[in-house]
């Protein structure tokens, strides 16, 4: 399914603690790399809208080992609910237990943005043993809130006598859409400096929020638990992103092309964002006085990357939402029932 040199630079990954994520952008890749079993070479999977539910369950069988023998750390896949419910709570709950109902696989981690609904379900899926991939975090202050929300979820579930370990919880930043947008604004005002750097500072602040919090008393109860840390998804970023951004408990979605093109041109170096916050922070602060407005663009990252995925599921899909009444469906959408 790879090269030889791309299956070396998958293994350097691993050794750094880097969780290897194949991302398809159509299901027909993954009838050819998945149902490989034994070969498939990554510890991750990320779905597009639109796959069958045998082919996610498909996915889920192919890295059921990995899941197991890790304890749950890796081997997981990533399936998106229905995106078109992002503002409405109760649907959107439905849709997440529908897919994990659905698929019944412990290592499926259900997609879901994160819009204030989001973030509020997903402390509830987490409460209920649902694994969840929070997706459109593009902040630190959108982060906090996941993370408050992981540490709810996550105490309602030990109280309720679950097993914490087979909780996964990742947080997927899209480090490319938020490059793009932040270089876009650069462009606009003529300026040509920083261009190319807001999607690491980024990942570096986010990374060390997560180590913060993870210091915290609150992770030590959930730790002794059994939970496993909760893990940071760079996505979107190309070649670059791959040696760019390397820590422990992280993960990269990487498309088929952009592997190759990464073990070809890429070499790595170790860690890049432990104890690297502070050059994170001064390079947002220097995107700033270039008059970048960050603010601004994340905001509008946040809507515009809604609409997009709320168009990729219409395509997808060809299907339009199921009819709600008050705050929840009938029945939820968002999965192949088996």
């Amino acid at each position: 399914m790879v090269s030889r040199e791309a299956e070396v630079l998958l293994r350097q990954l691993v050794a750094e603690g880097v969780s290897p994520w194949f991302a398809a952008s159509r299901s027909e890749q993954l009838d050819a790399a998945v149902l490989k079993g034994p070969d498939f070479p990554f510890q991750g999977v990320v779905l597009p809208p639109g796959g069958s539910g045998d082919l996610v369950r498909a996915a889920c069988d192919a890295l059921a080992p990995l899941f197991a023998a890790s304890g749950g750390a890796v081997g997981q896949v990533s399936a998106p609910v229905d995106p078109r419910y992002a503002e409405e709570p109760g649907p959107l709950l439905d849709a997440a237990r529908t897919l994990h109902r659905g698929v019944a696989r412990p290592n499926l981690v259900v997609r879901i943005p994160m819009t204030g609904a989001g973030v509020q379900v997903l402390a509830d899926c987490l409460a209920e043993g649902i694994g969840v991939d929070a997706t459109l975090v593009f902040s630190t202050e959108k982060y906090a809130e996941v993370l408050d929300a992981y540490v709810d979820g996550m105490e309602r579930a030990l109280v309720s006598g679950r097993r914490l370990a087979c909780i996964s919880a990742v947080t997927t930043f899209p480090v490319g859409a938020f490059e793009q947008e932040v270089d876009a604004r650069l462009e606009r005002l003529g300026s040509r400096e920083a261009r190319g750097t807001a999607g690491q500072a980024m990942a570096r602040r986010l990374y060390r929020l997560r180590e913060q919090r993870l210091a915290e008393d609150w992770w030590r109860v959930l730790r002794a638990g059994g939970a496993i840390p909760p893990r940071l998804l760079w996505a979107g970023g190309g070649r670059r992103s791959v040696s760019r951004l390397v820590g422990w408990h992280t993960a990269h979605a990487l498309p088929a092309g952009v592997l190759e093109d990464a073990a070809r041109g890429e070499e790595l170096y170790g860690d890049t964002l432990l104890n690297a916050d502070r050059e994170g922070a001064g390079m947002l602060r220097r995107l700033e006085r270039l008059g970048a407005r960050l603010g601004e663009a994340v905001a509008a990252l946040e809507a515009a990357e809604l609409r997009r995925l709320q168009n990729d599921w219409e395509l997808s899909s060809g299907s339009a939402p199921a009819a709600c009444g008050g705050s929840a469906c009938s029945t939820g959408p968002g999965a192949e029932r088996t």
